[in-house]
């Protein structure tokens, strides 16, 4: 029974996250980049949109975005 439980704690541990944000479309590309990476060894996802600085801002202000 516990090794039950570690297995489904275990599996719940590396349960996918996904982050959002919104931003600047310059750095785009390796922002792009950098998520990957940081996705192969994580698992947390990121979904990013690159609307402008401006839009990024407006979009965290209203709660929108992580």
């Amino acid at each position: 029974m516990s090794a039950a439980i570690m297995i489904l704690a275990g599996s719940a541990m590396r349960a996918q996250l996904k982050l959002n944000g919104a931003g600047a479309t310059f750095p785009y590309v390796i922002y792009s980049k950098w998520f990957d990476v940081y996705h192969q060894k994580t698992n947390i996802e990121f979904n990013y949109q690159s609307i402008g600085s401006g839009g990024g801002i407006k979009q965290v202000i209203e709660g929108t975005v992580d």
